[in-house]
């Protein structure tokens, strides 16, 4: 049987390959700091480097993968350090957005936003991880289709692969990123579905806190040895009031 795995019907370009690769990153295929081998990538799907690399340059600008001279490209590491840059900008930005969604939502997109809702309580209920977290994330990107703010949603999508990643790990790790989620993401709804764009704002910044808490301890656990993993930051994150 032949392993090499290639795209069809459409021809493989760099950024295809670079969201592929990405959502590998996202799922943990590929280990922080782990080495990116281009020859291995060409092999396994049956490509020239010229698509390759532009798919790694493509990582590098999404924050998913690191290169230096010495050590070419490897896979970002995850630290405590990272997590809390990344987690500063979510909670102004995903704040930002709750509020906006809350001035401008229209009655399909709140259908929308109840049926993954929906899909996020029966995937936790029955242990569905992976299955969650994409409910999860889709209900969250929603929010931010419902703010009608376009600079702010393209602000959002220059984090979103780096905090994908730290989300998933929690989700993966322990349950109480499951319940926590789930809680905070229906809290958020009501306070958007009852259009009080302020409450919902508060709402969204209280859930991004909860949710750093609960991925800071995942990460100092998992990547103990990481640079900027060995303690909390001092003072923590806060949105400017």
């Amino acid at each position: 049987m032949n392993s090499v795995q290639r795209f069809s019907p459409a021809p493989v370009i760099g950024d295809e390959l670079a969201k592929v690769l990405s959502d590998e990153i996202i799922f943990l295929k590929y280990a922080p700091g782990a080495r990116v081998v281009e020859d291995d990538i060409c092999a396994r799907y049956g490509l020239s480097r010229s698509p390759v690399r532009e798919a790694l340059r493509l990582l590098e600008g999404e924050g998913l993968a690191v290169r230096s001279a010495r050590r070419g490209v490897r896979i970002a590491p995850m630290s405590l350090a990272n997590l809390t840059e990344v987690y500063a900008c979510r909670e102004a930005l995903e704040g930002l957005a709750a509020f906006e969604a809350a001035q401008n939502v229209d009655k399909k997109t709140l259908q929308d936003m109840g049926l993954k809702l929906a899909g996020m309580k029966s995937t936790k209920d029955s242990d569905q991880v992976e299955q969650f977290f994409e409910q999860n994330v889709a209900f969250t990107n929603l929010i931010h289709l419902a703010s009608g703010n376009h600079t702010l949603q393209r602000l959002l999508r220059g984090i979103e692969r780096q905090s994908l990643r730290y989300r998933f790990l929690a989700h993966l790790k322990t349950h109480e990123m499951l319940e926590m989620s789930y809680r905070g993401q229906r809290s958020i709804y009501e306070a958007i579905s009852s259009n009080r764009p302020s409450f919902a704002r508060d709402t969204a910044v209280r859930v991004i806190r909860e949710a750093f808490e609960i991925i800071s301890g995942v990460v100092v656990e998992c990547y103990p040895t990481q640079p900027g993993s060995k303690k909390a930051p001092n003072p923590p994150f806060r949105l400017a009031t």
